[in-house]
């Protein structure tokens, strides 16, 4: 049977395609708009595997990777100016890899629409080099090979894509000062690896590059490798990250500016009030007199409760809490806990009882201080959301924790309107009460369970409530505390102080503070003598005949801490006497600065009596050697 015969020259050929019908190398034109072929000779429709030209004609070659149409765009791009193309290509024909070597150019067909012809050759090359050649096409990777001179040898289809203009190696940087840095570098025999800005057809890119010194395969010279990478996305992602942290890092600042500000500015009246009024108690008072100043006194430290509770909270999010752990007797604690809540529960009416199981402990182990504000807020939600009946206060003891030491429950108990069962899951929450309803009759920044809450875990203890709307809430705090024994010597206090006199240097900008300080001072046979600001208080230094000096924080004319270096830098033993902080400044940061300028101890205000002439008594008589 005789083969069929070949179909004639398609209408749509501008050419008589007699000629490529005896060429033994393939031949074919490829329609790219409607992705296929309308013509092939004899020997491409061998090497595209068909069965005739029937059946190659009617592939449909739409299917393309991405990589195959970069490259076909960039082939169009060419042969659109007049060039000739020639690259290789490995087809894959009924599944089976051909690698050939095609020059393309362009041909316009009969219906004017413009097509590619190809003429191929074929090559011989390894299997291993197939698919190096294949990856080389598809990687995202840029891939470039430059001569000597810096003149592109080769660009895989990614590179085209990216730099369809470069032709030499510094074209594609947006600095040329680092092009010829990283050309330098290269031809030296280096690796250069950084990431740089480059000019793209779609714009300037941050790009990964690496080049290296390397060696043309086809002519043996020395030239430059070059792989880059869009790196834009991560670089833009590195900056967003950068400017956010830098945001937060100044957020933080300032808020804990404000916080310091804000700390400096209430405790100075404060301590006025408390201090005024500890004053003021040591005078004959009758019932009455006596009854409103405990008003005062508990007003003042309520007022010092909700300070404390807004620079905790600041302290437990940057993970900044300290503990102090010592003995101290428990129920004399809870005293004073309760004895600072009973002005606003006799307000209300409020009765306010107190029960401990024998069997706890008389004296423990633990941070006194945050559990009397654990206390206090716990006591301090009971009363406000409690309008008839009255506020237990509970400690019982309960089982070792891992470690042996004791558990003990403090559980506070009311009468008042309870929790809905949706809020107790979030009552522990920053800035969380029952509703806006709530915040509007009660007041109160919802900040104190939440505290609570963290002050306990700090402590590795834990915090819970039991609730029902309109019967009342226990809310409990569990902590581990070590039985102690009793103490053998009590702190000292006003009484125990010794009498002796110290002559003291107060420095104070605030009159109040100096009249409150030199009144303390005075009362057990201390004599003092004042200054305003910085510079008086160097100059008296500088005269000498001080046993201390009381240093405030901020002064105008000269600060504490200027001052105080000033001091330092004076000749003789008027360079050593003992400075101690006396400043509504008490973060702990301030506190480190203090010490830093070469204070020697400090006291917060508003002022512990008892922490103050035990200060005194101990630095008095002390000089730095």
């Amino acid at each position: 049977m005789s083969p069929s015969p070949r179909p004639s020259a398609p209408a749509c050929l501008p050419f008589d395609i007699a000629s490529f019908e005896r060429l033994r190398r393939p031949v074919w034109v490829f329609d790219d708009l409607r992705k296929r072929k309308v013509y092939a000779n004899p020997a491409a429709v061998t090497l595209w595997g068909a069965v005739d030209l029937d059946a190659l004609l009617a592939r449909d070659f739409s299917d393309q990777s991405p990589a195959v149409r970069t490259r076909m765009e960039t082939i169009h791009q060419k042969i659109a100016r007049g060039e000739a193309v020639t690259e290789h290509w490995t087809f894959y024909p009924l599944g089976v890899p051909t690698s050939v070597s095609a020059t393309i150019s362009a041909i316009t067909l009969a219906d004017g629409s413009e097509a590619m012809l190809f003429e191929a050759t074929s090559l011989a090359i390894s299997p291993d080099e197939q698919r190096a050649a294949e990856a080389l096409r598809h990687t995202p990777v840029l891939v470039g090979l430059f001569d000597g001179k810096g003149r592109r040898l080769f660009a895989n289809p990614s590179r085209m894509a990216c730099f369809p203009d470069q032709k030499i190696f510094h074209q594609a940087f947006a600095d040329p000062a680092e092009a010829e840095r990283i050309w330098g570098e290269a031809l030296a025999g280096e690796i250069t690896v950084l990431a740089c800005r480059v000019v793209t057809s779609a714009g300037e890119q941050w790009h990964g590059l690496t080049a290296r010194r390397a060696v043309d395969p086809v002519t043996g010279a020395v030239g430059v490798l070059v792989n880059q990478i869009d790196t834009s996305d991560q670089v833009e992602t590195a900056r967003e990250l950068a400017q956010a942290r830098s945001r937060a890092e100044a957020a933080a600042h300032a808020q804990e500016e404000f916080l310091a500000n804000m700390s400096h500015e209430l405790r100075t009246p404060l301590t006025s009030v408390i201090g005024f009024a500890g004053l003021l108690r040591a005078t004959p008072l009758d019932a009455g007199q006596t009854r409103h100043l405990d008003r005062i006194d508990a007003a003042g430290q309520a007022l010092m409760s909700t300070l404390n509770d807004v620079l905790d909270l600041s302290k437990l999010e940057a993970g900044g809490v300290e503990l102090d752990s010592r003995p101290f007797a428990l129920e004399p604690l809870l005293d004073q806990a309760l004895g600072i809540i009973e002005a606003q529960a006799s307000a209300k009416s409020l009765s306010l009882t107190k029960g401990i199981d024998a069997d706890v402990a008389a004296f423990v182990v633990g941070d006194p201080e945050r559990l009397r504000q654990i206390l206090l807020n716990l006591l301090g939600n009971a009363v406000k959301f409690t309008r008839d009946g009255g506020v237990t206060l509970s400690a019982r003891r309960l089982g070792p924790d891992a470690d042996g030491a004791a558990r003990i429950e403090f559980s506070v108990t009311d009468t008042g309107i309870g929790l809905a069962p949706d809020m107790i899951d979030h009552v522990f929450d920053r800035f969380i009460q029952a509703d806006a309803s709530v915040t509007r009759r009660f007041g109160g920044t919802g900040l104190g369970l939440s505290i609570t809450k963290r002050l306990a875990e700090a402590m590795g203890g834990e915090v819970g409530v039991q609730s029902d709307l309109g019967a009342g809430s226990r809310f409990w705090c569990v902590l581990p505390l070590p039985v102690a024994s009793a103490p053998e010597t009590a702190p000292i206090s006003p009484a125990t102080v010794p009498t002796a006199g110290a002559r003291v240097l107060l420095a104070d900008d605030n009159v109040a503070n100096r009249e409150l300080v030199s009144a303390i001072l005075c009362s057990v046979g201390h004599q003092v003598d004042l200054a305003t600001n910085g510079v008086e208080v160097v100059a008296a230094a500088a005269r000498g005949g001080y046993d201390l000096v009381l240093m405030d924080g901020q002064m105008p004319i000269q600060d504490g801490v200027s001052a105080t270096r000033a001091i330092r830098a004076l000749q003789g033993s008027a360079a050593r006497v003992p400075i101690i902080a006396l400043s509504a400044n008490v973060l702990a940061g301030q506190i480190e600065t203090y010490r830093a300028a070469g204070m020697d101890d400090h006291v917060g205000k508003p002022i512990a009596v008892g922490e103050l002439l035990e200060k005194v008594a101990r630095w008095g008589g002390t000089r730095r050697g």
